[in-house]
């Protein structure tokens, strides 16, 4: 077992009143940069406020779930704080799903309101009003007079944010405004945060680093600065036309860069500080955008929605030649937050070297918002035993959050090995399908890759592929891979594409790839 000082400590201020107490400090500062108009801080504030009396007035039960439809403008960002301000919980949605699917979650959730525009989403205002369920519309506020903060503590909820996870099927996960505030006491003194600098915002409200990028701003004096329309499909443009100085993203967007051929040298220099979640940051990605920002730090950090946006984190050196690469291509995904606890599982047993990451300590969320969900993904260490919780509706702070990431240990750095689900056996061979796409992009022509196991018509499983850059006929690059990996590693074809399909959080949705390559035969 490989223990911290795990620490439970109330933090001094949550995180609504960091975001007020800032408001109050710089309130000429930017708070938020919509390109054509900008938000100071006390415009902000005022603008909290009045979404903060208006929720007063509903008289909602504390800690009710308030549905809020993440559209990237003002009133959605205040009506945000605003929730935590009147002790009321958020629970994003996506704009972009169907009105359906945003009801069914609603109703799920047990929602008392969802916070939607009328204007801009009619079907879903319909939708759920045929459900019972009361919308607000986030522009109907009166004239700004102060009301008082709800009194809150750290084991009240802040949000649930759903995620799918492998199986499709939405879980909430519900977030305290304890595992937040411990959250941001670690990442906030090591952002190089303030007046001045200028975050990105490439993350969906849906999606939980979209929390740094609001908090790590609101909390220290910085700016959002909120894509417009498709500035994101340009990330090099976005940095340099707006002055970004801190960028967060999926590393996709770096591959969407390159294929583009927008990510030249020098092209974002005014990058102080740049972060990569999500997905594994392969060695040539991180070069390429160390080319392209020769100014920035680049952090990989690491966490599911369940240990509060990120638990892990490495930051690169100076120089691509110290850098630590895994078998995979892989950057270190580093080491825990100090307060977290972790312990490495291989089978039912624990590990020194290699295994299933799980881990406990201020960040870990309560449990998901069903408490059905909670069943094997928790466990105990008792006598170096792993033991399940015998109710799943009650956990306690000594059990772990099994993440269902595999990482290797190496020097006290973690590599991420992958998803469990990812390790499949092909003939007799276990492969691993993220060393499999990192050889492929070794190959010249092939800027990034995504590998799945189909089912074959032998009853077992086949290796294919998908692959975008330069297409090459496939006995060519066939011959190549050859020679850097096994035979039983190549792909038996690889599909060509212009980019990978993506999920809803920008990373490769390899269920939607998985059909389209099956279907490829």
């Amino acid at each position: 077992m490989f223990s911290a000082n795990v620490s439970l400590r109330e933090s001094a201020a949550l995180t609504y009143q960091r975001v007020m107490e800032t408001a109050s400090r710089h309130p000429e500062s930017v708070a938020l940069d919509f390109g054509s108009t900008v938000t100071t801080y006390a415009q902000f504030s005022a603008e909290i406020n009045a979404a903060a009396l208006r929720l007063a007035q509903l008289r909602f039960p504390r800690q009710s779930r308030i549905g809020l439809v993440g559209d990237k403008r003002l009133p959605t960002y205040a009506w945000y704080v605003a929730c935590w301000h009147q002790a009321q919980v958020v629970v994003p949605l996506s704009p972009h799903n169907p009105a359906a699917f945003n009801t069914e979650i609603s109703k799920n959730a047990e929602l008392s309101a969802v916070v939607v525009d009328s204007v801009l989403h009619p079907d879903l205002v319909r939708s759920l009003l045929d459900a019972g369920i009361a919308v607000i519309n986030p522009t109907d506020l009166v004239a700004a007079v102060s009301v008082p903060p709800e009194q809150l503590s750290s084991d009240d909820l802040a949000y649930v944010m759903f995620t799918s996870g492998s199986t499709g099927r939405p879980k909430g996960v519900r977030v305290t405004h304890g595992n937040l505030a411990a959250f941001l006491d670690v990442v906030v003194p090591i952002g190089d945060l303030g007046p001045g600098a200028r975050l990105s915002h490439t993350f969906a409200l849906t999606f939980d680093p979209s929390v740094y990028d609001m908090f790590a701003a609101w909390t220290t004096g910085s700016t959002l600065v909120v894509p417009r329309n498709r500035e994101l499909l340009g990330p090099a443009s976005y940095v340099r036309d707006r002055e970004i100085t801190h960028w967060y993203s999926v590393p996709s967007l770096i591959s969407y860069a390159i294929r583009s051929k927008t990510l030249l040298p020098e092209s974002m220099p005014s990058l102080r500080q740049s972060l990569f979640v999500g997905e594994a940051l392969r060695q040539q990605l991180a070069i390429e955008w160390s080319r392209a920002a020769p100014r920035s730090v680049i952090r990989n950090v690491y966490g599911p929605t369940e240990l509060t946006v990120t638990c892990v984190e490495h930051v690169l050196p100076s120089d691509p030649q110290d850098w630590a690469i895994s078998d995979q291509g892989g950057i270190p995904i580093g080491t825990p937050h100090p307060a977290m606890d972790w312990v490495l599982i291989d089978g039912e047993g624990l590990s020194k070297s290699s295994g299933e990451l799980c881990m406990r300590g201020p960040q870990r969320f309560p449990g998901y918002l069903d408490a059905s969900d909670n069943l094997n993904r928790f466990v105990r260490i008792v006598d170096d035993s792993v033991v399940p919780p015998e109710d799943c509706e009650k956990l306690s702070p000594d059990h772990y959050y099994r993440t269902g990431d595999r990482v290797r240990l190496v020097n006290g750095q973690m590599f991420y090995l992958g998803r469990l689900d990812r390790q499949v056996k092909v003939s007799g061979h276990r492969i691993e399908l993220g060393e499999v796409e990192h050889k492929m992009t070794m190959h010249p022509g092939i800027v990034a890759a995504a590998a799945v196991a189909v089912p074959a018509k032998d009853g077992g499983l086949q290796l294919r592929a998908a692959a975008t850059g330069t297409p090459y006929p496939f006995p060519e690059v066939r011959r190549y891979l050859l020679g850097v990996m096994p035979a039983y590693m190549v792909p038996a074809d690889i599909l060509w594409l212009d980019a990978f399909p993506l999920n809803g959080n920008g990373k490769v949705d390899y269920l939607s790839l998985s059909k389209v390559l099956e279907g490829d035969r």
